[in-house]
């Protein structure tokens, strides 16, 4: 008999064996006699289990439990207390009836790629019961499952929902039944009294002890200092809880120290487990969701990334031509032969059992070869493979390319430096001669003046790192600055480029080369144009080290970790602003703990594709102190701060931008506008007064928690706000809104259309620029293209860079885009309800005005020459690599 046979034949005993028990378990209608009030309750849920035989066993198991009287109960909490007991006053047990009845379970409509389940339970409350305000449910079942929500239909067929999402474990695994509160939100000082202690007591639950080693199972939200991303091989600093290296707190573990470092937790095998501890709820592992895609990055790190090494140790490892690139999109690459571990045609349903089935948006997905790596054509160069090369097309992408943060208003001539000059010498060695050529015949004070010169500079970040960075194997760089000049065509064109390199050994002044646009378009075309392209390509690289270090992962992931746990910490799930920050919260610890595991951990694959290499996430740290400002990371504030705006209150965002066609900024003040009315609405409607905000312990805890412990390295800055009002409590809560969703979406999803195709973002340079009428300079001269590409990433690490960019790029099927919800039953308030339609319907709004401005020939800077539209800040998008869509959270 095979498998298949056996499992329908065991299948078919056991489902009579069901129908035989649970015909006995049915509701008699002398059970609903009486004179209590009859409740009806629809129970949607997902079992765990998916459908092949070894999870069907299990299924099987739940079964028997089932009917051997272990089942899963309900009772039901007033919002009154009990005035005998003077504790809350709950319902008689009731529990599902027919769990193992596939007749009277029905597949929900859902968004996962697993069926969800409904039960109906029927309860009964005695007439002065009060109002439903909670439930306990007790799970008496070996395996969890997922409860999405309970509906309780009362007699006049009014409801009282209670969305849930959470997965619900065996009873022996929490001190207390879990508990569930209803849609109806309070402020804590308005909390009904038979619900004041389980709201406490829930919070306490969430908070944990601060000891002991996590396991699977556990809801505790607790801090941490990154002390896990090194190896007893690879030592990295700890990062957080020093001066030296300060950093946003990350989920706590509780792992052991590890052996070799009193002050690093121990690995996932040192310990003894399998995968790093999240939160239950934070690890939503179902198919095609962001925990499915952040389940990826895991196996690209452990099986791509080893057969790509292989595949390339067969073939020179780099590109001789662009067009050698080119075909990687039209023809793909067979890993047959490399991968290990797997025969990835017969395809597994369970992820562990082929971690292949994660990477189908990656692979080939019609089922017939997962050997093939297809990649589709970015979007730089899908219309115009050349327009890339171009000077304003360069110019354009720090307007509206994957790093449209570090643009700055040039404020003087040449710039200056924090750096100590008796260690690297003058600041600059910019001249007014290398840009009077290529600023329209304006003087350089005037063109200061009228806001036409602007820098990215990188400078004093990189430069302070050269010496460790040029040491390593893996590649050489600059600190970098670019001057741009804005043109009278409405164009940001490069003029001036200086790579700077520290101090030779017994010099104090850093050596410093300044490279000058040439007449013309700025694609390659004579011999005085290489050195400037070769200069393009070393800042591009520098820029594209900063939006992965700081503009992407230090300003978004991050810091939104700290937050995440202190809004699961202290805000009760009743707490009106937890409700707003639910969505913004989705996932997000979730893709951190994936990118601690396999992406910036230390040899992990962030070290493999940026030039920084091993001191990439040290870097990140020290931006974190000498740079990052919570006051200006809402967008009015940052534009502000950079120089590329000016306060006006007429404007939205109350900002006037200095260059009006800054795409980024245009449809980011529009989205900051629509999400700052929203947190109002919701704020105002929440508190009435300054002293409402001052008075709820829940949000004092929870902002203190954020500033003291969450980023307790930069606690006693003096620039953090105060949430002592209604105001600066939507301040605060429009900037986490903003940092999660419009700014994260701004700089990630578009990582695939202008860094896969590695020249024109590449991630790593590995040599430096010759020098005139050197022997490299005459093998540039020979064949420019084939030096470019040996001065950038190898074969190897682009196409490792190319699936994670891709990967990255990816929206999930499960994703929550602004403006919009999974599920209706967050609230029950009408009054929020409006206030959500309104928001709905801004965003809607927005998606029109961008479909408008893309389509204006007046702005050049909208698509270019490359013809590349700007819909990072477009709200909605479908699942998939589409280039826009703006989740409310870091999610991927």
């Amino acid at each position: 008999m095979s498998s298949g046979q056996s499992s329908a034949s065991i299948g078919e005993s056991i489902g009579k064996c069901i129908r035989c028990f649970e015909a006995q378990d049915v509701e008699t209608p002398e059970e609903l006699l009486g004179g209590d009030v009859v409740i009806k309750g629809t129970v949607l849920l997902s079992k765990k289990y998916l459908i092949d035989f070894a999870d069907l066993s299990s299924n099987f198991v739940d079964n028997a439990l089932d009917l051997m009287g272990r089942k899963v109960t309900f009772q039901l909490v007033s919002v009154d207390l009990d005035p005998q007991t003077n504790a809350p006053k709950v319902s008689t047990k009731y529990h599902i009836r027919h769990w193992a009845l596939t007749d009277d379970i029905k597949p929900g409509d859902s968004v996962f790629a697993v069926d969800n389940y409904m039960y109906v339970v029927t309860f009964r409350v005695p007439h002065d019961f009060g109002e439903i305000g909670a439930f306990f449910i007790r799970n008496n079942h070996r395996n969890e499952f997922y409860l999405l929500s309970l509906t309780l239909e009362n007699p006049d067929k009014s409801t009282i929902e209670f969305p849930c999402n959470s997965w619900v474990y065996n009873t022996s695994y929490y001190k207390n039944d879990r508990v569930f509160f209803s849609n109806k939100m309070y402020l804590p000082d308005a909390t009904p009294a038979g619900l004041k202690a389980l709201r406490s007591r829930e919070l306490q639950e969430l908070q944990g002890d601060g000891t002991g080693m996590r396991k699977e199972g556990e809801r505790i939200y607790d801090y941490d200092v990154y002390n896990d991303l090194q190896l007893e091989s690879a030592r990295r600093p700890v990062l957080g809880g020093s001066t030296q290296f300060p950093y946003p707190r990350r989920c706590r573990t509780g792992r052991p120290k590890a052996t070799y470092d009193p002050n690093s937790e121990a690995t996932l095998s040192e310990a003894g487990v399998s995968a790093i501890y999240l939160p239950r709820d934070e690890r939503f592992t179902r198919v095609k969701n962001s925990g499915f895609l952040a389940s990826a990055i895991k196996s690209i790190a452990h099986f791509i990334v080893p057969a790509m090494t292989s595949y390339f140790d067969t073939t020179p490892n780099e590109f001789g031509s662009f067009d050698e690139i080119k075909s990687i999109y039209n023809i793909g690459i067979n890993l047959k032969g490399h991968l290990t571990g797997s025969d990835i045609k017969s395809k597994s349903k369970t992820p562990a059992d082929n971690p292949f089935i994660l990477l189908d948006t990656i692979f080939d997905a019609d089922g017939s070869d997962k050997s093939i790596m297809h990649f589709p054509s970015p979007e730089i160069i899908a219309s115009d493979d050349k327009a890339w090369l171009l000077d304003e097309e360069f110019g354009r992408q720090t307007l509206a390319g994957m790093n449209p943060l570090a643009i700055q208003l040039m404020t003087e001539f040449p710039p200056t430096s924090s750096l100590d000059p008796a260690v690297y010498g003058p600041a600059s060695a910019l001249q007014k001669k290398h840009i009077l050529p290529n600023i329209e015949g304006m003087t350089i004070p005037e063109a200061l003046s009228k806001k036409r010169l602007f820098i990215v500079d990188h400078h004093d970040a990189y430069m302070v790192y050269l010496e460790k960075i040029n040491s390593l194997d893996l590649g050489k760089c600059y600190a970098p600055r670019v001057i741009l000049f804005f043109t009278s065509k409405g164009q940001m064109m490069p003029i001036a480029i200086e790579l700077s390199l520290p101090p030779p050994p017994g010099q104090t002044s850093a050596v410093r080369r300044v490279f000058t646009a040439p007449n013309g378009s700025g694609a390659m075309g004579g011999q005085k144009d290489y050195l400037w392209e070769l200069a393009k390509l070393h800042a591009a690289s520098v820029d594209f080290g900063m939006h992965e270090l700081s503009s992407h992962w230090l300003r978004t992931h991050a810091v939104m970790e700290p937050i995440v746990i202190a809004t699961n910490r202290q805000l009760s799930a009743m707490h009106p602003i937890n409700a707003l920050l639910y969505p913004v919260c989705k996932n997000t610890m979730n893709i951190n703990s994936a990118a601690r595991g396999s992406l910036i951990n230390a040899t992990g694959i962030l070290e493999n594709i940026v030039t920084p290499g091993m001191y990439a996430m040290e870097m990140t740290s020290v931006l974190y102190g000498t740079s990052w400002r919570f006051d200006r990371q809402g967008l009015p504030q940052d534009l502000i701060a950079r120089g590329m705006a000016v306060p006006d209150s007429t404007q939205p965002g109350g900002v006037k931008l200095v260059v009006d066609d800054y795409p980024f900024a245009k449809d980011g003040l529009d989205f900051w506008e629509a999400v700052y009315s929203w947190v109002s609405k919701s704020v105002n409607l929440a508190y009435a007064s300054d002293e409402a905000v001052q008075q709820d312990v829940e949000l004092q805890s929870w902002w203190n928690e954020i500033v003291n412990v969450g980023h307790a390295d930069l606690k006693d800055a003096p620039w953090w706000p105060k949430a002592d009002s209604r105001s600066s409590l939507v301040d605060i809560l429009t900037t986490i809104s903003w940092i999660a969703g419009p700014h994260h979406a701004a700089v990630n999803f578009g990582q695939y259309a202008y860094a896969a195709f590695t020249p024109n973002r590449p991630p790593i340079t590995r040599r430096l620029i010759p020098e005139m009428n050197s022997v490299q300079y005459f093998e540039l001269i020979a064949d420019p293209e084939r030096f470019m590409l040996s001065s950038a990433i190898s074969e190897t690490r682009a196409v490792i860079a190319m699936a994670l960019f891709e990967l990255l790029s990816t929206h999930s099927t499960d994703e929550e885009y602004q403006g919009q919800r999974l599920f209706s039953n967050w609230t029950c308030d009408p009054l929020l309800q409006s206030a959500f339609s309104e928001f709905s319907a801004a965003m809607k709004a927005l998606e029109e005005k961008i479909n408008a401005r893309n389509t204006d020939p007046s702005l050049s800077n909208r698509i270019g020459k490359a013809q590349v539209p700007y819909t990072l800040l477009f709200p909605s998008s479908t699942s998939g690599l589409t280039g826009r869509g703006v989740p409310y959270s870091v999610s991927i």
